[in-house]
């Protein structure tokens, strides 16, 4: 199954490459007939952050075994390369000593891997938080002078889901504020503000009550946004609804108040329980697989990545990157299995590896991928500018996000506006329907700067002009 299906992608690509041989006249309907066109003048995001996961600060800790294997993890983290990488700090590691060293080592393995870093308070009374940033403001010292460059730091982890005020989120990011300026490394350390959920707080302060305060009132401190994603696999439309209504709040505020945005947390969720058994988070898919080891999770999850990238998001972190302890409960989210199995790559790192490879270096532009008069809704199309000036377009149908839905139904892309004479690799992930990333072929864009091909419903790919060198499948 696997081996007819990429045949008939293969040779549905060799029939277009050939079709593609044209007149001049040929060539110029071809450019007008492009479902899709590359707009490099009409940017989205500069600076692109790019795309990545959470890392478990207690990998190396005694809460999680410490696991077997963690050489053989750490591989698979580096070369996943992720771009940007979120870390909890709980306050337990100032009394824990294990638990900090192993929050320093997490730190230390993103900073390896070459990503850019968030460290989220966690969370505590607002109490606690005033009295202790001078002491948190120590730690975030401690890992630059370790030779960690610059970190991005967020103050408590979904805050509009609890009790605190406005005023008190605004006051404990002011006393960190003071405390870094007092040990010299402010300039070092850059604030992000949110990671909010979208239903109201306890204290009915809606997500537009909270932008419009960081807008308004901490437009000083903050250099980003961030809101937080979860869905049900059955559901998966509720990622345009969440994305939307951000980017309309967004949107609505003034454009000198605005920040740039994040998402640092999201994930699918599958059944809570089959036939009256619970089951741990993130649930089961209805043939009883874990959620997570699931193909159509991946799939969702790029959907909400090319989605966010398309509507100006910054960057997303997926939850999470590999399995260990954060507390007393059990949830496996992760891209990587568990160590007992030997850390198995899971579709959601392939689909990560496919992102962060064509999308190197990040700090790049995501730019608008105009579709034509006519063209299918369902089909999602970014695209990436490197800084040395390599074209990544990514794209998926999102149609292909229902449950099970392996298909050799190939859909068709058609996409002008590319530089003439460019040779793009048409990577894909899943294209075999096995979760894994293979290279198609190559494409030339020609004298009409357009390229056509087909992948399966079920697929996501990439067409890049980007050198990949050695790729994980």
């Amino acid at each position: 199954m696997v081996q007819a299906r990429l045949g008939i992608v293969v040779l549905v690509l060799v029939g277009l490459i050939a079709a593609g041989r044209t007149t001049d006249n040929q060539a110029r309907a071809t450019v007008q007939a492009a479902e899709f066109t590359l707009e490099p003048d009409l940017g989205v995001v500069d600076g692109f952050g790019g795309f990545g996961a959470q890392l478990n600060q207690n990998l190396y800790a005694d809460i999680s075994g410490p696991p077997p294997g963690l050489p053989n993890l750490e591989a698979k983290v580096l070369a996943l390369q992720p771009q940007f990488v979120r870390v909890f700090f709980n306050t337990t590691a100032w009394t824990n000593t294990d638990r900090m060293d192993s929050f320093v080592r997490t730190v230390q393995l993103a900073q390896r891997a070459g990503a850019q870093i968030n460290v989220t308070w966690q969370g505590s009374s607002f109490a606690f938080a005033m009295a202790n940033m001078p002491r948190f403001a120590d730690v975030l010292a401690g890992l630059l002078q370790a030779g960690v460059a610059s970190v991005w730091v967020t103050l408590f982890n979904e805050p509009n889901s609890t009790r605190l005020t406005l005023g008190q989120y605004e006051q404990v990011y002011r006393s960190l504020d003071a405390a870094l300026r007092a040990r010299g490394v402010r300039d070092r350390v850059h604030f992000m503000g949110g990671d909010l959920v979208g239903t109201p707080s306890p204290l009915g302060q809606t997500q537009v009550d909270w932008f419009t305060y960081m807008a308004s009132h901490m437009g000083d401190l903050l250099d980003a946004w961030s809101i937080h994603v979860y869905w049900d696999f059955w559901n998966a439309p509720k990622i345009e609804q969440r994305l939307g209504d951000v980017a309309a709040v967004f949107n609505a505020l003034p454009a000198e108040q605005r920040r740039p945005l994040y998402v640092t947390e999201f994930g699918v969720r599958g059944l809570t329980t089959i036939e009256g058994e619970s089951n741990p988070q993130p649930g089961l898919a209805p043939d009883g697989t874990t959620m997570s080891e699931t193909t159509t999770a991946a799939f969702q999850d790029a959907w909400l990545m090319l989605r966010a990238a398309q509507l100006g998001f910054s960057g997303a972190a997926l939850w999470d990157l590999y399995p260990a302890k954060y507390d007393a409960g059990t949830q496996d989210y992760s891209a990587i299995g568990p160590a007992d199995r030997g850390w198995p790559l899971r579709p959601a790192y392939r689909l990560l590896k496919l992102l962060t490879a064509t999308t190197t270096p990040r700090g790049g532009r995501i730019v608008d991928v105009v579709a034509a008069p006519g063209a299918d809704p369902a089909k999602l199309v970014t695209g990436y500018l490197s800084p040395g000036g390599n074209v990544t377009i990514l794209g998926l149908d999102t149609s292909g996000a229902v449950a099970g839905a392996s298909s050799a139904a190939l859909v068709p892309y058609s996409v002008g506006g590319l530089p003439p004479g460019m040779r793009f690799r048409l990577v894909l992930w899943n294209g075999a329907g096995d979760g894994t990333n293979i290279e198609i072929g190559s494409l030339d864009s020609g004298v009409t700067g357009v390229v056509a091909f087909a992948v399966p419903l079920d697929a996501v790919f990439a067409l890049t002009s980007t050198s990949l060198g050695s790729m994980l499948p």
